[in-house]
């Protein structure tokens, strides 16, 4: 391939791009080609460098990269990402079973402890050693909740409005909107989306839950039966699914590749919460009553 004025690609052309160790579908909206002196103030490289946005995504996670992240759009590369989405509908049996082997409410003896208050709310875990940032404002809604249930003996009333179901629908909907497609069954994030309904289910009476909550577990889930644990509990409880994702992941089988697919993912649907963390968390939690 022959470059054109210092560059391989132009302008408005449609390539696959590296973000961490995976590669997504995207296209460059500019160009800048840099020479000593002057060096890319972020990786201080020189050369040929392409403004990336990346399909689908919203353009706050446009970037700069220099020539070596950017692959052409050709068969081979093309099916490199295929197989990436391919791995990544591997995760619901695999994490499956990691949900289903784990201890009940009534076998663990781990108690549930508050996430720091100055440092960053992660679980760390063996091999892949992976991160899920939560951010700053949800940290503190973490470390409020944990006090709320602890210190004041509070309460989340439940059943929640909005739910976990609405919170994940609002969610696909504004990914359809970004994408400006009319569904969101695309694949990879199809299968997220579809992924933590599964897991939100799954998880609230084995891991989400702190030990002052099981006696309202119980009784709500008498009461609402018929309802899944996605349309009773609401942000509260889903934000503490995020920080235990990393440790659902470790016991699985799942490729770097894969996991490092699922972490830009979840990463975004954080930014999400957060961005709407007005509407989704409540302020005032209820007296232990029951």
């Amino acid at each position: 391939m022959s470059k054109e004025n210092g560059f391989l690609y132009r302008d408005g052309e449609k390539v696959f791009c590296y973000h961490g160790k995976v590669i997504y579908e995207a296209k460059i909206v500019d160009t800048k080609y840099y020479v000593e002196p002057n060096r890319d103030p972020k990786t201080g490289s020189i050369g040929p460098h392409y403004h990336i946005h990346y399909a689908g995504w919203k353009s706050s996670w446009d970037e700069w990269v220099d020539e070596s992240r950017v692959l052409k759009y050709n068969e081979a590369n093309l099916e490199k990402y295929k197989q990436m989405s391919r791995s990544l509908k591997k995760l619901k049996p695999a994490m499956k079973r990691t949900i289903n082997d784990s201890p009940t409410e009534k076998t663990r003896k781990r108690k549930r402890e508050p996430p720091p208050k100055e440092k960053e709310v992660v679980v760390k875990k063996p091999k892949p050693k992976e991160i899920i940032t939560v951010p700053e404002p949800l940290r503190a809604i973490l470390f409020r909740d944990w006090q709320n249930i602890h210190t004041h003996h509070l309460l989340v009333p439940l059943p929640r409005k909005p739910t976990v179901t609405d919170i994940i629908e609002d969610y696909r909907k504004n990914r359809m909107v970004s994408k400006k497609i009319e569904n969101s069954d695309d694949g990879i994030e199809q299968e997220v989306i579809n992924g933590l309904h599964f897991y939100f289910n799954k998880c609230v009476g084995t891991r989400l839950l702190y030990k002052n909550e099981r006696k309202q577990y119980r009784a709500t889930r008498l009461n609402y039966e018929h309802l899944d644990n996605s349309q009773i509990f609401g942000a509260e409880h889903f934000l503490r699914l995020f920080v235990e994702f990393p440790l659902l992941m470790a016991n699985t089988f799942l490729s770097l590749e894969t996991i490092n697919v699922l972490k830009v993912h979840l990463s975004e649907f954080l930014n999400f919460l957060n961005e709407n963390r007005s509407k989704y968390f409540i302020k005032e939690y209820e007296e232990i009553n029951i």
